[in-house]
């Protein structure tokens, strides 16, 4: 039985409207209402500490929003969608606590590449023989680099990558043509940039926070795409969120000032003037947007140059979903990959169990971006025409579709996670996110494990959660 979003999204939940007069104080404000800032509430509470998140949203979830089709059922995710239960055991344990379902990715089947044909799933895709030991090449040696960057030295890896975009060094490692267009699918369908706008050494240390390249590309078991959430993968926010004290969160509140001070501790106002008051502050707030706040103190000139140079990929999905899912009837899994269109590509997003056939399209990248100024109806147009293109002939038109732009978002502004100039990198290394005065950093992007995906988001809730709390207990 799927879970009641209403009911969920309204527990433990005050809308902005409702706190008025005086400052409000608590031991800790957390600002940001994802799967980071929810653990650290659920962290600090546990261990016996008042907090407050703070939220700009009218909902909690941020980069995860699920979206039922119908009333309490076929769920569509907007936001953020895999998972697996091998490697990333924080969200394992989360959702066997919340008792959710999961539904394995379809990787039975053949994949396509656009232009070239099928393929089964895991094997090299279809090119001419001199290609294939190209893409093996680069493939095996970007693997390899990945698990050489660690966060801890940066200083090696960058004296020789440093100065290459991922484009560059694919070059290097012999890419043809063809090999340069599916590295760029990589980096366009992770981080929403091309190959050419992302630095080598960023790419293959986001690549090794997930367990490496091959790891993070998988569909399959250990995979980065391995699971998915039967009702949703808001579902985890949601039951985050049942857990804590009532009316910790509150809603609809953008913070737009952080004023610190030694004596009176620290002050948060929001965008409608609500004071808030703590001793400590856990900041969920993506790098990109710590520009948006007014800091009293100023932050550290590393985090200000992180803020303004960081910056988030086009990143936009559109469901196209089905009577029945034809692609497998067709022998395909609905994992495709697009050359001449807006879709970078495609997967099975359906949930047999609840009667949803569906292909997801991953619309990301500088074609998303030329894509998005077009207006709806030709965007939709132009997908259709491009899954058909990829697809072949004869394909049923959808009977219902989703579109979401997440650079349209005003809180989200684009990809998962932010992409870091190599500039930033050798200080960010040695800075680790630490505190700044009275403020803790937390976030998926602020994780040495699986950047930019769930698991990253509650090991680094748990991470400032524990910084504040070791804090509180030898004081």
């Amino acid at each position: 039985m799927a879970p009641s979003q209403e009911n969920d999204s309204s527990h433990g939940r005050l809308q902005a409207s409702e706190i008025n007069g005086q400052e409000t104080t608590v031991q800790v404000i957390i600002i940001g209402g994802g799967l980071s800032g929810l653990q650290a509430a659920h962290d600090l509470q546990e261990a016996g500490l008042s907090c407050l998140l703070l939220e700009a949203r009218d909902r909690v979830g941020g980069k995860l929003w699920s979206v039922p089709l119908s009333p309490g059922q076929k769920y569509v995710e907007l936001g953020g969608a895999w998972t697996n239960d091998v490697n990333q055991p924080k969200v394992t344990a989360l959702i066997k606590k919340l008792g959710l379902e999961m539904v394995k990715q379809n990787i039975v089947g053949d994949c396509i590449l656009e232009d070239h044909g099928r393929f089964l799933y895991g094997s090299d895709p279809p090119l001419s023989e001199a290609d294939k030991t190209a893409f093996a090449e680069v493939r095996n040696r970007v693997e390899a680099l990945c698990h050489t960057v660690t966060v801890a030295d940066f200083g090696q890896s960058l004296a020789e990558y440093g100065h290459m975009s991922m484009d560059e060094l694919a070059i290097c490692m012999g890419a043809s043509d063809i090999v340069r267009r599916l590295v760029n699918i990589w980096t366009a369908a992770m981080l929403g940039v091309e190959s050419n706008q992302v630095s080598a050494i960023f790419f293959l240390h986001y690549c090794q926070t997930g367990g490496g390249l091959l790891q993070m590309r998988s569909d399959d078991t250990g995979g980065g795409q391995h699971l998915r959430f039967r009702h949703g993968s808001q579902s985890l926010c949601h039951g985050l969120q049942r857990g804590l004290k009532p009316n910790t969160v509150v809603c609809s509140a953008p913070v737009q000032q952080i004023e610190q001070d030694p004596n009176t501790g620290c002050l948060v106002i929001t965008r409608d003037g609500r004071r808030f008051r703590a001793e400590r502050i856990i900041s969920t707030v993506p790098s990109i947007f710590l520009n948006h706040i007014t800091f009293s103190p100023s932050l550290s000139a590393d985090k200000i140059w992180l803020s303004t140079h960081s910056k988030l990929g086009f990143y936009a999905k559109v469901f196209l979903i089905y009577s029945e899912p034809w692609w497998r009837k067709r022998g395909l899994c609905g994992l495709a990959q697009g050359l001449n269109g807006p879709v970078s590509l495609t997967r099975d997003a359906s949930s047999d169990e609840d009667g949803l056939f569906a292909l997801i399209c991953f619309i990301v990248g500088q074609t998303g971006r030329e894509w998005a100024q077009k207006d709806q109806h030709e965007r939709l147009t132009e997908v259709i025409v491009h899954v058909d293109r990829i697809y072949g002939s004869n394909i049923p038109r959808p009977l219902e579709t989703r579109e979401q732009i997440w650079n349209e978002e005003e809180f989200s502004q684009g990809a998962p996670c932010p992409v870091v100039p190599a500039s930033c990198l050798r200080s960010l290394s040695q800075d680790q996110w630490r505190p700044e005065g009275y403020i803790h950093f937390a976030g998926t992007e602020t994780s040495t494990v699986w950047k930019g995906y769930m698991e990253g988001a509650l090991v680094a809730g748990s991470r400032a959660a524990k910084e504040v709390i070791d804090i509180f207990s030898t004081s």
